[in-house]
């Protein structure tokens, strides 16, 4: 009977996520039957399903394949990091308008995935990559000083992105056995 009721009650959680997520996705569909100043192209809505598929999918991989505890929590915040460093860079560039600099953000988030996964999301490996990911915020910072001269650059967003990985790095330090 244990086992029936924390089906349902994954279940539920699952729709609940996945509805959610459905639900963040058709509010600029409302908002744009309200106020023209909201114009989004079917591009737009299929880049932002993609990102919140790529968060409910991260989710769901951390509570089906993840330790409980901090292994479980370092994924779904490296998901979290991820979603915001895309989505925050494709609105409106983490650093300025310069498209090489910001470019050094996607490539840095699609490297993480790819050695994550050729480590098989171990969780030492998963420490290294998310302390790795921490650094390369300022040494975009440091690029977009060289390549955009006179431009400023915005360490306290650089150093938020470089908390959030170091706080998957301590997650995944946690989840490291004895």
């Amino acid at each position: 009977m244990t086992n029936a009721r924390t089906m349902k009650t994954a279940i539920g959680w699952r729709v609940a996520g996945w509805g959610s997520l459905l639900a963040l996705l058709l509010l600029p569909a409302l908002a744009m039957q309200l106020t023209p100043e909201v114009n989004w192209t079917a591009g737009d809505f299929v880049f932002a399903a993609l990102l919140l598929g790529f968060i409910g999918t991260v989710f769901e991989l951390a509570a089906r394949f993840a330790q409980a505890g901090a292994q479980r929590i370092g994924y779904i915040l490296a998901g979290i990091t991820a979603f915001l460093t895309v989505w925050s860079n494709a609105a409106v560039g983490i650093i300025g308008d310069d498209d090489a600099v910001n470019a050094l953000f996607f490539l840095m988030i699609v490297i993480g995935i790819v050695l994550a996964a050729a480590c098989r999301f171990q969780s030492r490996a998963m420490r290294w990559i998310a302390v790795s990911l921490a650094a390369g915020q300022y040494a975009a910072g440091v690029a977009a000083l060289r390549l955009m001269p006179g431009h400023a650059v915005e360490w306290g967003v650089l150093t938020f992105f470089a908390l959030l990985w170091l706080a998957v790095a301590w997650c995944h330090r946690r989840a490291e056995p004895a």
